[in-house]
């Protein structure tokens, strides 16, 4: 079995700030993206190896595109892409309820404001 057969792949397009580098313009650059998210379950055809495998595997974002042209009608000349990574983990959303996030979102908020109001004495 392949790594392959653990993700589910489409492409996605994001928007991002770039600055060219031979006439430093900054401006919004779409990249594509691959990104492959970890299935909920193991294919059927899995053995115990497979299983090690797909209990490690996460959910991860590539960036296919490493060149970009500038956008200045004056320049157009094309650089690298920079400052942003070409492979990123993605963070897979739990499926709670609406009230278990509130209360997770509560509890962080009043854990945080707590740090910031210490006495000085």
């Amino acid at each position: 079995m392949q790594e392959r057969d653990f993700y589910e792949e489409r492409p996605e397009t994001k928007t991002h700030m770039l600055m060219c580098p031979h006439c430093n313009q900054e401006n919004e650059y779409q990249l594509n993206w691959l990104t492959r998210r970890k299935k909920q379950r193991l294919p059927p055809n899995a053995d115990a190896k497979d299983r090690a495998q797909f209990e490690k595997a996460r959910s991860y974002m590539l960036r296919r595109d490493d060149v970009v042209g500038c956008k200045n009608i004056r320049c157009r000349k094309r650089f690298e892409v920079a400052g942003i990574q070409s492979v990123a983990f993605v963070q897979d959303v739990p499926n709670d309820s609406m009230e278990n996030r509130i209360a997770r979102l509560k509890a962080n908020f009043d854990r945080r404001a707590g740090e910031g109001t210490k006495r000085v004495n």
